[in-house]
């Protein structure tokens, strides 16, 4: 947040951390951030979770474990809903 200036909406791509790590492991080999413990990953999600239970409002907290299409499908239906309200205002 810069000078009290914040998004009017946040997409929260959210995947439990096996999954995460997992997933970049399919790339091929890890950075140095995705070398951290599991731990460090959980508590940053956890982070990212309460921001949003915190400010419902601002956040829309996408479902990220399941397939690519599923998240598109996701992100149109929240960013329709978000459209509707702010261009009929």
């Amino acid at each position: 947040m810069q000078k009290g200036l914040q998004p009017d909406l946040t997409l929260l791509l959210d995947v439990p951390v096996e999954i995460g790590l997992a997933r970049a492991a399919k790339r091929g080999a890890l950075d140095r951030f995705e070398q951290e413990q599991v731990s460090f990953f959980e508590r940053v999600r956890a982070a990212y979770l309460q921001r949003a239970a915190d400010d419902p409002q601002r956040f829309a907290v996408i479902d990220a474990s399941v397939s690519l299409a599923d998240v598109q499908a996701q992100i149109r239906k929240v960013m329709t809903a978000f459209l509707d309200r702010h261009l009929t205002a």
